[in-house]
Formats: C-alpha cells, structure tokens, sequence
C-alpha cells in the first residue's frame, strides 16, 4: 500500500469512529432535562400515572414538576424553560371548567411551536382537549373508538431503523383498549395493529327508531382495517411522540411497551438540542 493510500485509509477510519462516537454521544437522553407531567381527568388512572413514571424519569437525570391541572401551561418562564411536556389528561367525563381552555391551549402551542416536546399515550394526549382541532392537529390524531372493548392484539414494528423502535420485536398486548383513530396522513408511524374482529355489524332489520345515539356506529365494517398505533411527528420546532397502548398501566409491564414509550419521551425531549428530522411520511403521493 503506497504512503498516499494509507493515509486516506487511516483518515477514513478515523472519520468512521468519529462519527460513532457522535452518535453515541448525541443519542436522545433525559439527562438534565425539564420535564412538566400534567395529569388529570377521572380515567385512565392519571395520578398513578404521575406516581409510576415520574421516579423512572427522575432516575434518568431529570427534574420533573408535577401538575394536576393545565394552568401550568399559563405559566410563560416554567413553559419556556421546558424540555419536554408529558400529558396524562383524558378529558372525557371531566366537568368542562377542568378541561384545557383556549388560553392554556396557547401557551401549550406556543412552548412546542419554540422547541418543548409533547408526549403521552393511550387517551393521556390522544382524547384530550376534544373539542380542539388545533389541538388534535398538533397532536397528529384523535381517539374515535375502542371497538370490541377490552381485547388482545399484536403490534408490528414498520420502522426497525427508527431509534425510538430499532431492535424491537413485533409484540401482543393483551386485555387492553386497540384504539380506533383519525390520523395525520403525514405522521411517521412506527408501529401498527390490524382489526381483526368483527366488532361492528350492520343489521338489514334495524328500524331508525330502534338506533340508540349511542350505537349509531353499528354500520361501521372495520374488520380488516389497519391503524398506526405508534408515531412521531413535528410541530414547529417541537417532537411529538404518541402510542395509543395504555388503557391500563399494566400494559407497561410489557417490555416492548414500556421501551418504546421512554425511548419516546428521550427522543421528544430534544426539540431544542438535536438536528430537525425529516419525518413527513405521506401514505398518498403523487408522482408528477
């Protein structure tokens, strides 16, 4: 090998560790992180919510400030110093003067649009504040139904290079809500569940006056149909990290499970210090 040769052998070697290096030094971590937890609502047991995640991610190096309220996103200096948002606040059944008024909703916009992550799971983020389509924009989707109620279904992993499901086997998560959703067509799904029961049926003999309103959705046929159960996105500056798994907090005693949702909140956390991805994924493209 000429002199020349080595050298460039020895410079792109040193250019490949270096960039390992880097990486590993800039993976996503909560480590001296601001975290707010908001928790609230009167299902999907919020404060023990608060109560199970808040010590893992103190744990990591993060200082976490516990609110059982949305005033906290009134609050522009605790807002702005804010790293990551973690929402656990399902707002069905809640009295509306506890719900996220307009004035919250802002200074929670205001805070992602700058840099702040936005995540939770199950109802926590994905039925709250429903009256809100800006919300529901921002978040990237909106619960609509838990069909066949309690069940077990399997997830699959579509995206195994992401960071947040690298190395992640597909998984089944068992006795639990698969939830139903209107979503992005832009998000980046990183997971997916198929219907596969028949939990709606059309009946030809049922007279108008024999729907109850809340049966109305008995001519849904939604065997078959394929949903994005785990996704991220941007808004703004700000990352949004989602999974609609999380009815119960058992269903974090599945390991697939709970490592997808903390290597969520990491990857959520560093709006304001990583490189922007590119993430806009449209399933329907136009080939000009």
């Amino acid at each position: 090998m000429s002199y020349f040769k080595f050298i460039i052998f020895l410079l792109v070697i040193f250019t490949f560790n270096l960039s390992i290096c880097y990486a590993q030094n800039h993976l996503p971590s909560l480590k001296g992180k601001n975290i707010i937890f908001v928790y609230g609502g009167s299902i999907h047991s919020p404060k023990e919510s608060a109560d199970f995640f808040v010590p893992i991610l103190e744990a990591e190096g993060a200082k976490v400030h516990v609110f059982d309220n949305f005033s906290v996103y009134e609050d522009e200096n605790l807002m702005s110093e804010t790293d990551l948002i973690i929402q656990a606040f399902t707002d069905f059944f809640t009295p509306v003067e506890n719900r996220m008024n307009d004035k919250q909703f802002r200074g929670l916009q205001i805070a992602i649009l700058n840099g702040t992550g936005f995540s939770g799971w199950h109802g926590g983020i994905g039925a709250s504040n429903t009256v809100n389509q800006r919300y529901q924009f921002m978040v990237g989707g909106q619960f609509v139904s838990h069909p066949g109620g309690m069940t077990n279904y399997k997830v699959k992993i579509i995206d195994t290079t992401d960071i947040i499901t690298n190395n992640i086997s597909d998984f089944t998560v068992k006795n639990t809500e698969q939830y139903y959703m209107l979503v992005d067509p832009n998000i980046k799904v990183l997971a997916i569940s198929e219907f596969t029961k028949e939990t709606y049926l059309k009946s030809d003999n049922l007279n108008l006056e024999q729907i109850n309103y809340l049966d109305i959705d008995v001519e849904n046929q939604i065997k078959g149909s394929v949903m994005p159960v785990v996704w991220k996105k941007y808004y703004g500056k700000g990352r949004i990290f989602y999974s609609s798994i999380g009815h119960s907090l058992s269903d974090f005693d599945s390991k697939e499970v709970m490592k997808i949702q903390m290597r969520g909140f990491r990857w959520a956390s560093e709006g304001k210090y990583l490189k922007k991805e590119n993430i806009i994924m449209p399933i329907y493209k136009i080939n000009y």
